[in-house]
């Protein structure tokens, strides 16, 4: 009875050692390569950020050299030259290449407005006294140089006119003038000048149509005629009565 006892003990102990090596054997293996592959992706190296986000020392490197080309391609000696000027009358300002020949393309230095520019230093009532408020371009004012010529509009009512720029003044108190003229039909040369300071801007144009002021602060301003800034007051008498002059003087005697 107990040899047959020993003898299925066996068996089971066989069978069991059996299954635990048909499961060690069959067992899934642990993926270390998959795992390592897994957080080498997931762990943000300085490598994968290289080939991943855009290198800032490349970016600059675009942008500098894109930017050399463009200076490239407009930096004509005229240009070059027309920029030395500019530095030279206004040291402390910086111009930019791009903006400078933009601005040289343009042919006007101002563009009339329906917009009021509240801001102005104005009497009330002259906002709709009838002045054109316009849009001043002072970085075309400060591009010209003798010989160039821009197209200027006084009225809405009147023609373009075009101003050829003559000279150009530096003054001691840090302003600029320059000075120019409108050829008339007749041939007649009507005289023309602005001055710019570090804020304001004013001038007088002589035309065919009349004499005009302009006035800007920084790049809002307006223009109107003469007659219309100065006009008389007919209920003053500008006659000079002598008694004014001369304390002695005496009142004729009346004559019946």
């Amino acid at each position: 009875m107990q040899t047959q006892q020993r003898f299925w003990l066996t068996i089971l102990s066989i069978g069991l050692l059996a299954i635990a090596s048909l499961y060690f054997f069959n067992r899934p293996q642990p993926q270390h390569k998959d795992t390592e592959i897994n957080q080498a992706a997931a762990t943000p190296t300085a490598q994968n950020l290289g080939e991943n986000m855009p290198s800032a020392d490349k970016k600059i490197t675009a942008t500098a050299s894109s930017g050399s080309s463009t200076d490239a391609e407009v930096m004509t000696p005229e240009l070059q030259e027309r920029l030395s000027e500019m530095q030279a009358r206004r040291p402390n300002l910086h111009f930019d290449t791009n903006e400078v020949t933009a601005a040289v393309a343009r042919t006007t230095t101002w563009t009339a407005t329906d917009t009021i520019h509240r801001e102005l230093p104005l009497a009330e009532e002259e906002f709709t006294d009838g002045r054109q408020f316009l849009d001043l371009d002072s970085l075309k004012i400060e591009t010209l140089m003798p010989g160039d010529q821009i197209n200027v509009r006084v009225d809405e009512q009147a023609k373009d006119y075009k101003v050829t720029i003559d000279r150009i003044e530096k003054h001691d108190y840090n302003s600029i003038s320059w000075y120019g003229h409108i050829t008339g039909d007749d041939g007649h040369k009507y005289q023309v000048s602005v001055t710019r300071g570090e804020h304001l801007t004013v001038g007088g144009l002589d035309t065919p149509d009349g004499h005009f002021v302009i006035q800007a602060h920084g790049n809002k301003g307006w223009i109107a005629s003469s007659q219309l800034l100065f006009k008389a007051d007919t209920s003053v008498s500008d006659a000079i009565h002598p008694a004014d002059v001369d304390p002695n003087y005496t009142h004729p005697a009346h004559v019946h």
